[in-house]
């Protein structure tokens, strides 16, 4: 498995839809109700490239060979207040590449790339009860709270989210 930060998305782009449309399918709580439309994946992935080319998110996709296994986003505060901060987002492991450690090598390298950036603070929510709140929790981030209701799932109900963050210390970096 090999992590790289990618600032073009285009030559893997029906890699990314898919691997969302899956992630989606399987569960996931990424911001998309299943199913998850083809187009819509598409449409989101556009969005996400044009963000990285303005620098207004970084992106680290894993690879085996040259197949994306996952990927994960940092999306830093430009508030003067909070140049040392940045958001973690979408979290996603292809559903074939589960449990062979790509989530935790995703965001080790996803430190590493913050630490890079000057970003010492980073903060996530996870829909509770996710087993990404696992993986979080083992990776050293603090359990802010639980905000109830914070999404609507497809039949309607709500589902609630943890909020999770971490200081990073540029000495490990």
């Amino acid at each position: 498995m090999k992590i790289e930060q990618i600032a073009n998305l285009t030559d893997h782009l029906p890699a990314f839809v898919d691997m969302l449309v899956r992630t989606v399918a399987n569960g996931a709580s990424i911001g998309f109700h299943a199913p998850l439309d083809e187009a819509e994946a598409e449409a989101y992935w556009h969005d996400v490239n044009a963000a990285l080319k303005t620098g207004q998110l970084w992106m680290l996709v894993a690879l085996a060979g040259n197949k994306v296994i996952g990927a994960v986003q940092l999306e830093p505060c430009m508030k003067a207040n909070g140049l040392h901060r940045a958001e973690v987002q979408k979290l996603m492991v292809h559903p074939d590449a589960r449990g062979i450690g790509v989530g935790r090598n995703l965001m080790i390298a996803l430190e590493a790339l913050a630490l890079e950036k000057g970003r010492t603070l980073l903060m996530l929510d996870t829909a509770t009860g996710d087993i990404a709140e696992g993986l979080y929790a083992r990776m050293g981030y603090s359990r802010v709270g639980t905000v109830p209701h914070y999404t609507v799932e497809a039949d309607g109900t709500f589902g609630d989210t943890t909020i999770f963050y971490k200081h990073l210390d540029p000495e490990d970096g």
